[in-house]
């Protein structure tokens, strides 16, 4: 089954194209629907998804100490804090700032650096992220690195940084972005984003590991992010060597210029289907596409799934 959103810009026809690089197949195609949803239904559904996935029904009864119930008795509920992770990145103006820190902590229940623990930045140090991909966002000195010292260097620093900040980060970004780039892979082999995550694992298994990846939601036309290659990643990294439960966790960086609610929802909506927990980890918007205004949110943490991976509005 396929599935998918578009914005649509004009009225008029719309034709769906099917294309696949194999040839020696024919593409069939039949129970195809395209349904329009307008602002005043994208709202309602959110709503009932808000009502579904995020609101229970609670029973509450007031007892003395002998467990007889109190008659009469007048019940007040404040919320004491949200169980919705919402965060914010920070760095070390923050945390060297008393004034920015009183102002931080009450409005985000989570943060991440942004980049104070990157390799690149420091070897000692949401845990943003042990290694990055992309062979322009590394060391100057790895370059120079034969397989065998890459792999003791890489040894060297996943258990450095894990060991040193295990049980101080509740998630890790083991890998960005190896969707787009393959640094590690053309030099260690192409298991080098498994063993990774297995090295992780032992190290602090009790944090979320996760694939950190851009334009799996923002740009339906990036194939190398896609879902479908969020979703071949993630059981490559699951089965090596065997499958083994690896706590992971789907990270999108979210860096959005239009958004396209449709591909995004339907984005969402595949990745969800694991069962893993959904994070939008480095979310900001270059403008708005109604007021023309500019914006930039750096919010690092927007909801976890609270059932099975699902995203609701």
């Amino acid at each position: 089954m396929l599935k998918g959103g578009l914005t649509a810009d004009a009225l008029g026809i719309a034709g769906l194209y099917f294309e696949s690089k194999n040839t020696s197949v024919e593409i069939w195609v039949d129970s195809i629907s395209l349904q329009p949803f307008n602002q005043e239904e994208w709202n309602s559904h959110q709503q009932q998804s808000i009502e579904k996935v995020r609101k229970s029904n609670v029973r509450i009864r007031a007892v003395d100490k002998q467990g007889n119930p109190l008659r009469n008795s007048k019940i007040s509920i404040g919320q004491k804090r949200v169980n919705f992770p919402f965060g914010c990145a920070i760095n070390k103006n923050i945390i060297n700032k008393t004034a920015s820190q009183n102002w931080f902590t009450p409005r985000f229940g989570v943060t991440t650096f942004e980049d104070e623990m990157k390799c690149k930045t420091t070897l000692q140090s949401r845990g943003h992220n042990i290694f990055w991909d992309d062979p322009q966002r590394q060391p100057s000195w790895v370059k120079s690195l034969s397989p065998a010292d890459l792999s003791k260097a890489d040894d060297k620093r996943i258990n450095s940084v894990m060991s040193r900040y295990k049980g101080q980060v509740i998630a890790w970004d083991v890998v960005n972005e190896n969707l787009h780039f393959s640094s590690f892979e053309s030099e260690l082999g192409q298991n080098a984003s498994g063993a990774f995550f297995n090295t992780a694992q032992r190290l602090d298994g009790a944090a979320t590991l996760f694939m950190n990846e851009f334009n799996t939601i923002e740009e339906s036309g990036d194939a190398a992010s896609s879902p479908a290659k969020y979703l071949e990643k993630m059981r490559e990294i699951n089965e090596f060597p065997v499958k083994n439960n690896i706590k992971l966790g789907i990270g999108l960086a979210a860096h959005f210029g239009k958004p396209n609610i449709p591909y995004m929802r339907s984005s969402i909506d595949t990745l969800a289907a694991t069962g893993s927990p959904i994070w939008l980890t480095e979310v900001d918007v270059k403008s708005d596409p109604n007021q023309g205004t500019r914006s930039m949110l750096f919010c690092t943490t927007t909801p976890q799934q609270q059932r099975q991976g699902k995203f609701s509005g």
